[in-house]
C-alpha cells in the first residue's frame, strides 16, 4: 500500500493523488486504505515516516562507528545518495511535495531534518554545521534529481568539501 501511495503522490503531488488510484495501484479497495490509515493525510504521513526511517538507517548503519571521522562521513554520504537515487519517488515526496503541504506533513519532514542533523552533531562537533550540511544536502540531492547526468561521485565529493570545513582536526 505503502508503495503504491509513494508513487502515486511522487507522480501526481498530494492534493491531485487520488485514494480511488492509490488503492487500485495496491490491489485493494478504497475502504481498506481508510481503515489502516483514516484519511489520505494519514496515508500520506505513514509514507513519510517509512521513508524517513529507510534513508535514518542506511545511514546510521554506513559504516563501524570506531570509524575515523572521514570514513564515517564518506559512507554516510554514499548512503544518502544511494539511498536519494533508489528511491527517487520516496526522495521526491518527502523532501519536495511534503516540505511545502504545512501541518503535520511538514512535521514529520522537519523532525526527520531534526534527526540527521543530531547524527550528525557529534561528526562536525557543531549543532549549527549540522542543520547547514542537512540542508545543503537536501538541496544538492534535489539539484541532482533534475541533472541525472552529473555522477553520484561528483555530489559525494561536492558534499565532501563542503563537510572538510567543519570536521575537527584530525
Amino acid at each position: 500500500m505503502l508503495d503504491a501511495a509513494g508513487k502515486i503522490f511522487a507522480a501526481d503531488g498530494f492534493h491531485a493523488a487520488s485514494m480511488d488510484e492509490i488503492a487500485t495501484a495496491a490491489g485493494i479497495s478504497k475502504p481498506m486504505l481508510y481503515n489502516y490509515f483514516g484519511s489520505k493525510e494519514g496515508l500520506y504521513i505513514a509514507y513519510v515516516r517509512r521513508s524517513g526511517q529507510g534513508l535514518l538507517e542506511a545511514m546510521r548503519t554506513a559504516d563501524s562507528p570506531e570509524s575515523t571521522a572521514d570514513d564515517r562521513l564518506h559512507a554516510g554520504i554514499v548512503a544518502f545518495l544511494d539511498y536519494v537515487d533508489a528511491h527517487r519517488s520516496g526522495w521526491a515526496v518527502l523532501f519536495k511535495e511534503a516540505s511545502s503541504q504545512g501541518g503535520p506533513i511538514a512535521e514529520q519532514v522537519a523532525d526527520l531534518r531534526q534527526r540527521i542533523a543530531r547524527m550528525l552533531e557529534d561528526l562536525f562537533r557543531s549543532e549549527g554545521f549540522a542543520h547547514a550540511f542537512v540542508g545543503a544536502s537536501e538541496s544538492l540531492a534535489n539539484w541532482w534529481l533534475e541533472h541525472p547526468d552529473t555522477p553520484q561521485a561528483e555530489i559525494a565529493r561536492l558534499l565532501t568539501s563542503i563537510a572538510q570545513i567543519a570536521l575537527p582536526a584530525r
